[in-house]
């Protein structure tokens, strides 16, 4: 077997196309600390007027201050891509950077095959569940939606081609029920898991170690979640409801009918009791209705609730290590049969 850990005979360079989070950091320090290069960061771009705006602005404080926590001296060209998206341009800015490899999250739309083809190790992309289930822009809240989470739920590191989602899977690593505990957890385990693939799965796929299984054929959930809004439904338990919004409340909104209007609801406080039947009802912040399981009590969304979110995310990002995962590659080449 390969030694995933040894030194590289030669440094691989990459072009990332990512948005700089707390999450994505670890894995452009993973692909460093191996001895690779970061030939440039591709990021999302203001919108046409916002150029100078102060979101513009914060935006750009918070990527350098997380670049300096996490890379520390590097210094890397950092391309803002904004819409509408000029992707002449860009490749035209890229291909002086001569990368060998395209690694990319989150990204919102296809990337065309004329930016793939300038890397001669081509694209991969990050999807945050496992790969054939859950394709789609919205896998994590819709994994927790269906209540999937903990049997689809993780991080597939794959190639990029002219669908979405639908390349070769390289590898990947399965979430436990633990990292699906709230947004912090989750966070940690996405951003080790990335780190992990990046930092020791792509460069073998780069050296022609590993090579990859086609994806099966096959209906799988297509994971997006629409513009309409989400409402309790009566056979949803009690726990199921609360991690929702422990874990995808913020990007999820959840609302229970009160007097003909959708209430937003927010932390989950206390199970009241049996359920009783009664209609969703608002007494002094707080919104009582049943689930299949009792009657609960949540907070109602308000400015209140959005604080409160921030401090427990702010206090999870502290006190949260790395996690460390199994790697499950797909493909792989024996030393005799390279």
């Amino acid at each position: 077997m390969p030694d995933h850990a040894a030194a590289p005979d030669k440094p691989i360079s990459a072009v990332f196309i990512i948005e700089i989070t707390p999450i994505t950091a670890p894995m452009l320090a993973g692909w460093l600390e191996k001895g690779h290069r970061i030939a440039a960061i591709v990021v999302p771009g203001p919108r046409p007027g916002k150029q100078s705006s102060f979101g513009t602005w914060r935006r750009r404080w918070r990527r350098r201050l997380v670049l300096r926590q996490h890379l520390v001296r590097a210094e890397v060209p950092v391309i803002e891509f904004g819409r509408p998206h000029d992707w002449a341009a860009l490749c035209q800015r890229l291909a002086g950077f001569n990368a060998d490899v395209l690694i990319t999250f989150g990204f919102p739309t296809l990337i065309p095959e004329t930016v793939l083809k300038l890397f001669a190790k081509g694209g991969l992309n990050l999807h945050p569940a496992l790969l054939p289930n859950y394709k789609g822009p919205h896998p994590i809240a819709r994994l927790v939606l269906d209540g999937q989470d903990e049997t689809h739920g993780g991080v597939s590191l794959h190639k990029m081609t002219s669908g979405f989602d639908e390349g070769d899977i390289l590898a990947q690593i399965a979430f436990s029920p633990g990292d699906w505990q709230s947004t912090a957890t989750l966070s940690r385990a996405l951003a080790s898991g990335m780190k992990m693939l990046v930092a020791e799965a792509a460069p073998d796929h780069s050296a022609g170690v590993l090579e990859g299984m086609p994806q099966p054929e096959g209906t799988f959930t297509w994971a997006q979640v629409g513009r309409t809004p989400v409402v309790v439904g009566s056979q949803w338990s009690s726990a199921h409801v609360a991690k929702i919004w422990r874990v995808v409340g913020r990007a999820v909104a959840l609302y229970v009918p009160i007097d003909g209007k959708l209430a937003r609801l927010a932390h989950p406080i206390r199970r009241l009791g049996p359920a009783t039947g009664e209609p969703p009802a608002r007494r002094w912040g707080m919104i009582e209705f049943d689930c299949a399981d009792g009657r609960v009590a949540h907070l109602a969304y308000s400015g209140f609730a959005r604080q409160l979110t921030r401090w427990q995310r702010a206090f999870g990002r502290i006190r949260l290590g790395q996690r460390f995962f199994e790697i499950r590659r797909f493909g792989e080449r024996t030393e005799g049969s390279r």
